[in-house]
């Protein structure tokens, strides 16, 4: 644990002409406490939570947990400038989040139900975030790539000499390559065979039966690559609808299915004893383009940017509201409420494309940056998935603190963790430092060494009975039951997590636009 003074000494508060609220604003890590003055000289000093940023006139006590905040936002939002926790956190309201979740699931509905890369429906979500960020007095810019679109055109999954003229039950995933195999079907030494290790022993030239979690659906086909699987099965954790997608670098060979919890568990017994699938597929893959949304604050030093990103895309499936409407609304609403704040740094707003493909627009973004941009960017800040029904407040980093995937800057990140981890301690409400890995928009960050924080509500993966009698909620049960699914809609979230985690973004952005991470 880092003492209180050396962490005070490793964050350079700066300040900004005009900003005097934030002038002998510190961290102080022991209290997890801030410091907010107010007056020109300085003379009043208002204690308030780390990263609380409690709204003016509300009550001293915490929020009790798990109940959203019932509150109305100020009439003087649209003038007032916004610069102080207590300021931007009242205007920073759950029913303004809501509001930009709205308007994506309606344009979801009016193209298809998705809002996918590619499609009409990410065009049409990108003009509204377009919109929302030129209003607001930003500086927009629309950054085109290409892309590899996936395409299914026929499937079948049967075991040789099967009398039903009916596949077995399945989905092809995004991305599967297009092949005719018949193998015998194993399961590797780890049941998710995320890791190269987990398929220790796995008899090469078979097709591999995977559960799902643990990772994303490309990190899986890698490993089993890797092994020598010549196609993969991958069962649900329960049998609601199926969907699924890999990335556009899953090799084009490679057959991916996905089956329900019943199939995956029933053909996982006959491994016990030797059974072989027929699997065939036929897909293609042709070239499109998508976009990435920036969008820049005019003030701040631009030789220190602060980011904050959500990616704008959803699968196929659905609408996204959750994933990541969620994260897309919480930053549309900051940047909407700090359009007259006056950074120190320089702000830069991003909305990626193609995420669900394989984080290919951050991926793009930070390739194109040269040594000397890369380097103006202090730390990148992430929203992904952060209003989940049956949710968890979980916080990660590039500390390296919870395990060693997407490890950035560990000193820096840390200090991003520990601010991210007080707000969620001031107000009483449990949370968990986790793995950063690798599934989300961080990684391309991590990887070209800029220091990084993010939040998470959870995915698919099941709810312990731990994490249930902690955070409140259904044990047994996904976090987000409809986690790339069609249902992933306007009633799929939580409000209480929802309205805290925006609570967290807004106050997120504002102090790391206003400070600096010492090097």
């Amino acid at each position: 644990m880092t003492h209180t003074t050396s962490l005070i000494s490793r964050l350079r508060t700066q300040t900004a002409p005009g900003n005097a609220p934030w002038r002998c604003c510190l961290i102080a890590a022991a209290a997890l406490q801030l410091c907010a003055c107010g007056g020109e000289d300085g003379s009043r000093a208002v204690p308030i939570a780390a990263a609380a940023g409690e709204a003016a006139g509300a009550e001293s006590a915490p929020r009790p947990a798990f109940a959203p905040a019932l509150m109305t936002a100020p009439t003087d939002c649209a003038t007032r400038p916004n610069d102080t926790p207590d300021q931007l956190l009242e205007c920073v309201t759950l029913a303004g989040v809501r509001a930009h979740q709205t308007e994506l699931a309606a344009i979801a509905r009016a193209n298809n139900g998705t809002r996918m890369a590619g499609s009409p429906g990410y065009d049409a979500s990108l003009a509204y975030a377009r919109k929302v960020f030129t209003e607001a007095g930003y500086r927009v810019t629309v950054q085109p790539f290409e892309f590899a679109l996936s395409r299914i055109h026929a499937s079948s999954l049967r075991e040789p000499g099967q009398i039903a003229p009916e596949s077995i039950p399945h989905l092809v995933a995004d991305y599967s390559g297009s092949a005719d195999v018949t193998a015998e079907v194993s399961r590797p030494a780890a049941a998710v065979g995320c890791e190269a290790a987990d398929f220790t022993g796995f008899p090469r030239g078979n097709i591999a039966l995977l559960r799902r979690g643990g990772c994303d659906l490309a990190q899986k086909a890698a490993a089993a690559v890797q092994a020598g699987a010549v196609g993969l099965v991958i069962y649900s954790l329960d049998d609601g609808a199926l969907t699924g997608s890999l990335s556009a670098e899953t090799p084009p060979d490679l057959p991916v299915v996905l089956v329900g919890k019943t199939e995956g568990e029933r053909l996982a017994q006959r491994t016990l004893t030797g059974v072989q699938l027929h699997l065939q597929t036929e897909t293609s893959r042709s070239m499109a383009t998508t976009y990435n949304l920036l969008a820049e604050s005019t003030g701040g030093d631009p030789d220190h940017v602060t980011m904050a990103g959500a990616h704008l895309d959803s699968v196929r499936a659905g609408a996204g509201i959750n994933d990541n409407g969620s994260g897309v609304a919480a930053i549309l609403e900051t940047a909407r409420q700090m359009a007259r704040v006056q950074p120190v740094n320089r702000l830069r707003f991003a909305l990626w494309g193609a995420e669900e493909q394989g984080l290919l627009g951050s991926t793009y973004y930070v390739r194109k940056l040269d040594a000397g941009q890369r380097a103006k960017i202090d730390l990148y800040l992430n929203f992904d998935m952060i209003g989940s029904p049956n949710h968890v407040f979980e916080v990660y980093g590039g500390d390296g603190s919870a395990g060693k995937e997407a490890i950035s800057s560990p000193q820096q990140s840390a200090q991003i963790v520990q601010f991210l981890e007080s707000f969620y301690a001031q107000r009483k409400l449990p949370s968990k430092r986790v793995n950063s890995g690798g599934r989300s928009d961080h990684k391309p960050f991590a990887d070209a060494g800029i220091p990084f924080g993010g939040l998470f509500t959870g995915a698919e993966e099941i709810k312990s009975q731990q994490e249930a009698a902690t955070s409140g909620g259904t044990a047994g049960k996904a976090f987000d039951p409809c986690y790339h699914r069609a249902c992933d809609n306007l009633d799929n979230f939580n409000a209480a997590a929802l309205d805290v985690n925006a609570d967290a973004v807004a106050n997120s952005v504002l102090f790391f636009a206003m400070n600096r991470l010492a090097r």
